[in-house]
């Protein structure tokens, strides 16, 4: 039996190829086409999924909104499918059904050949694999299966969201994938031919971890392939796994395969490396001219002893200021010793401090990682960074190799990044101690200090040669002085006297000490290596207006600029200013780091500076700077549903302070310009302007949240004491509010609240009080004091009811609410909750609802009303937004655990996913920064607890 070919009996003019595996796509005559939003995206991926069969409008539904679809999602689906009509047939008129996509009862169906899906492809080839091996024809049948397990070795429909891959029919393709690798690698080792089905049954395997069949069925094929120590790794990474994750030992099933694999006389010597398994050799070259520390050098040649007599890995840290040589130590240090490390060598520069901000996150190094090892990626949609660095962990397990991780920010960063294998070394530098790593997994911190006078003057000699550098040894000792042993310092004046032999080391000590050092010692008569002149060259061919945003782009405090805020510096409009950026990005002038956002290097930014100060231009400059930040973060906090204090004329026409159509948008605005907002609050300083300085202080953060960073503290108080001299009283006590906020549970920050107070009840300011009585309220709930903050609290929603401001009361009721919770008056505490609830929803505060349904759905769990609790949750999490993911953590996990006490299995899974797609996504630290160390820690316990029970409850039925 053959399946028809589902091709209508008229072909369309256009014909269309879908791909699902490794992510939707499709191609109309041989090119690729935009398939349109992600809901569109959505119903098209559940009618290829479907195979030719109708789809429900009731199914579509519940994929796009779940069980809270709006009033017009009929409406809207009906506009998806005549969309993907007209895209997959531009000719199609309006009304027309086309060729493809056809009604089918309440829903829809997609016609299509065999050969126009890979999809299609990939299940006909099965059935004609089964049916070959059934009728016992062993060649053809396992050479369809090998063709099918290539064609479906990536998941499906990759690119959808983690939410509507929980759909059955795709969680069915993935079963369905996993299947048939299964019985085609078995088939395949049965009938000889395992090397050919052994790479892409690793990556299908890869994907499914927890698969002991799979798992055991690998193994079985590194047996069959002669490369019995992977079989091993495999089963000792999957014990390990099932261990960690379930608290359970390995099935019958994969210890049967461990005893055939034991059986066939594996030993560990001399095994040969497993296929495609590549040997990486990444270290970068060395540095030129690099001098031996020797004191440090004893100390790393130690450590490598001990990485080959300790039970464990070891980790050193190289720890030290920016610019004093960590990384040429290390990669000098790592040449020495590649030979000692057979498998090889893994280099990553995990950007800790890029000057563009972009930290690498854990799983773009994982990522990189598992690349240069021969692995995928990503296995699939939904994989954490745990599961990644398992998979890391399990491809480096028996195996000798040494890992450079250059410019790490912290701890956390590395940990993931760390093998488990005994002989592996990893070299870590930062400029941070690493304190948790040294800590928590014994890492051996090295300092690197400042090279010593002996060192500088050998590096110098090293670059020039002993007689050029020891023809003047005064200017060469006030050389090593003025570069204060810092080896990059001293490279870059060598490499200027390098450059010109004739220029004695006299003059360099006078161009060091110049406030022009920078580009003075990078400079030379050869104009082709004069950096200043190279970059004059690319600034000379710039038409006028992009030379004049050039220079303007100096005024900016960086170390990212909007293309807003260029517009506003230079006055033209945002049209204009993109034409100009995306000259001098043409001209590698400027750096666009992701759409919109732009950065400049700092040698460029130096130069920038020195015209901009030629043509006296700055001070117009910085005040449209000045204005643009101002009122940008004014329109930031008011997107909050707050006042700002005091009043501003409008912005001139050509400045164009940036707007926000949504909370989540302001709140990304602050995490974007926070450094840049509180730099130009010095610039207005150094302008006189305190009213705008002191104006930007109290906007330069989302409501509620801490907006006087550590060390900005006397800036704001330096402007606090000149606000008084302003005749502006009420800014003087927003200004005391928001510094004793801040300060909190400092014990001045009682003195300033207090005077804020004072102010605002002299001035009859309703609004002010109750604000003021909040942030006391607060203040005595992180002290410990119940009582107080229950009275504040109450004395807070009285002023703010007398207001009749309802964002402000909905504020009020919050803190009131935390505080009777705390205390465990839950009735109370639910009635304040519901009605600030009620607020929220009916005025859109969308930023405050997280934060209730997270003080009501567990209060309500913890009192056994667990319906209340997860039905609380489950609003919280659609509908509320934050600055911070650790709000929505902490209710993804409350969600878990209440869901799973009533019994509901469904929601809980639902929790469980939620909370590690959030903690995959730099959750967890934001949760430990809302709820502390111990809190965030019982909300991932829960989270475990739950997803443990669930595993086995699926394993024992």
């Amino acid at each position: 039996m053959t399946t028809p070919d589902r091709r209508p009996p008229d072909v369309p003019q256009s014909r269309c190829e879908f791909k699902v595996f490794g992510g939707l796509g499709c191609r109309r005559d041989g090119s690729d086409v935009d398939l349109g939003p992600v809901r569109q995206r959505i119903v098209l991926a559940k009618l290829l999924a479907a195979g030719g069969d109708a789809v429900g409008l009731d199914s579509i539904v519940d994929s796009l909104w779940g069980e809270q679809p709006p009033a017009s999602a009929a409406n809207q689906i009906h506009r998806h499918v005549g969309n993907l009509r007209r895209i997959l047939e531009p000719d199609l008129d309006v009304r027309e059904t086309g060729r493809y996509l056809l009604p089918a009862g309440t829903g829809y169906r997609l016609v299509l050949a065999t050969e126009d899906s890979d999809l299609a492809m990939y299940r006909e080839l099965v059935r004609r694999a089964r049916e070959a091996l059934a009728g016992g024809d062993v060649v053809a049948g396992v050479q369809a299966y090998l063709t099918a397990l290539e064609l479906g070795r990536s998941p499906a429909f990759t690119d959808l969201p983690a939410s509507a891959l929980s759909s059955p029919e795709f969680v069915a393709i993935e079963r369905e994938r996993v299947a048939v690798a299964l019985a085609a690698s078995e088939a395949a080792i049965a009938h000889g031919m395992a090397g050919a089905a052994l790479t892409p049954l690793v990556s299908v395997a890869a994907a499914a971890p927890m698969d002991e069949a799979l798992q055991a069925c690998l193994m079985r094929a590194y047996v069959a392939t002669g490369h019995r120590a992977e079989g091993v790794r495999v089963f000792e990474s999957t014990r390990q796994r099932l261990a960690e994750e379930l608290g359970v030992d390995p099935g019958p099933e994969l210890r049967e395969a461990y005893r055939e694999l034991l059986a066939s006389g594996w030993t560990a010597q001399d095994e040969p490396p497993p296929p495609n398994v590549p040997r990486p050799a990444q270290l970068p070259p060395p540095v030129a001219g690099f001098v031996r520390r020797n004191g440090v050098a004893a100390v790393l040649d130690d450590q490598l002893t001990d990485a080959f007599s300790d039970a464990t890995i070891v980790i050193t840290v190289l720890g030290g200021m920016g610019g004093i040589g960590k990384t040429a130590l290390a990669v000098h240090w790592a040449h020495q010793i590649a030979d000692k490390f057979p498998d090889g060598q893994l280099f990553l520069n995990l950007r800790g401090l890029d000057p563009d901000g972009h930290v690498m996150s854990s799983e773009e190094a994982l990522a990189t990682l598992l690349a240069s090892l021969g692995e995928p990626a990503v296995a699939s949609p939904q994989e954490t960074v745990d599961a990644q660095a398992a998979r890391y962990r399990s491809r480096l397990s028996g195996r000798r190799l040494l890992v450079l991780l250059d410019n790490a920010l912290d701890s956390d960063q590395v940990r993931p990044l760390l093998p488990a294998s005994r002989g592996c070394l990893v070299i870590v530098t930062s400029r941070h101690r690493m304190t948790s790593l040294v800590t928590r997994e014994g890492a051996r911190y090295v300092q690197v200090d400042r090279l010593t006078g002996a060192e500088s003057r050998q590096l110098l000699i090293n670059r020039l040669g002993a007689r050029r550098a020891t023809v003047d040894p005064e200017s060469l000792d006030k050389v090593i002085t003025l570069c204060a042993g810092l080896p990059l310092a001293l490279a870059i004046v060598a490499a200027r006297v390098a450059l010109n032999p004739a220029l004695p080391l006299s003059a360099v000590v006078s161009d060091v000490s110049a406030p022009s050092a920078r580009l003075d010692a990078l400079s030379s008569v050869d104009s082709s290596d004069d950096v200043r002149s190279v970059f004059s060259w690319s600034y000379r061919a710039l038409a006028p207006p992009t030379a004049q945003v050039f220079r303007a782009l100096a005024v900016h405090p960086g170390p990212g600029m909007s293309l807003e805020s260029v517009a506003s510096i230079v006055g033209v409009g945002r049209t204009r200013a993109r034409q100009l950026l995306t000259e001098l990005v043409t001209a590698n002038l400027l750096d666009e780091s992701q759409s919109g956002r732009y950065v400049l290097h700092d040698l460029l930014r130096a130069y920038a500076a020195e015209l901009l100060d030629e043509d006296h231009q700055r001070p117009e400059y910085e005040r449209r700077l000045i204005t643009h930040y101002l009122h940008s973060a004014r329109a930031a906090y008011a997107r909050h549903h707050r006042q700002p204090a005091g009043t501003l004329d409008e912005p001139p026409p050509d400045v164009m302070p940036e707007s926000f159509d949504s909370v989540p948008r302001a709140a990304a605005w602050y995490r974007r310009e926070r450094a840049a907002l509180w730099a130009t609050i010095d610039v207005a300083l150094a302008h006189g302007l305190r009213r705008d300085a002191a104006a930007m202080v109290l906007a330069a953060s989302a409501p509620g949240s801490n907006s006087i960073p550590p060390r900005r503290t006397h800036t704001v108080l330096a402007i606090l004491d000149m606000v008084n001299v302003l005749g502006e009283p009420l800014m003087e006590a927003e200004l005391l509010r928001t510094v004793g906020e801040a300060f909190a549970p400092l014990p001045r920050a009682d003195e300033y609240l207090r005077r804020s107070l004072s102010i605002f009840e002299g001035a009859g300011e309703t609004a002010g009080q109750a604000d003021v009585l909040r942030n006391l309220a607060v203040l005595s709930l992180s002290r410990g004091d119940h009582d107080a903050a229950i009275a504040y609290g109450e004395r807070s929603v009285a002023l703010a009811r007398q207001t009749g401001r309802q964002e402000l009361l909905a504020v009020s009721l919050l803190t009131l609410t935390r505080a009777l919770l705390g205390t465990d008056r839950f009735e109370a505490g639910t009635r304040a909750g519901d009605e600030g609830l009620t607020i929220a929803v009916a005025k859109h505060l969308d930023h405050l609802k997280i934060y209730y349904a997270q003080l009501i759905a567990e209060s309500s769990w913890k009192h056994g009303r667990l319906e209340r609790a997860v039905e609380v949750s489950e609003w919280g999490l659609a509908e509320g937004v934050s600055e911070s993911n650790g709000p929505r953590c902490a209710v993804a996990a409350i969600l878990a655990r209440a869901a799973f006490d009533l019994g509901d299995l469904a929601r809980a899974e639902r929790g469980c996913q939620q909370f590690e797609n959030l903690i995959a996504d730099n959750g967890f630290r934001e949760l430990i920064e809302v709820s502390g160390i111990e809190q965030a820690e019982a909300y991932r316990t829960m989270v475990a607890y739950v997803r443990a029970r669930l595993s086995l409850m699926r394993g024992a039925s």
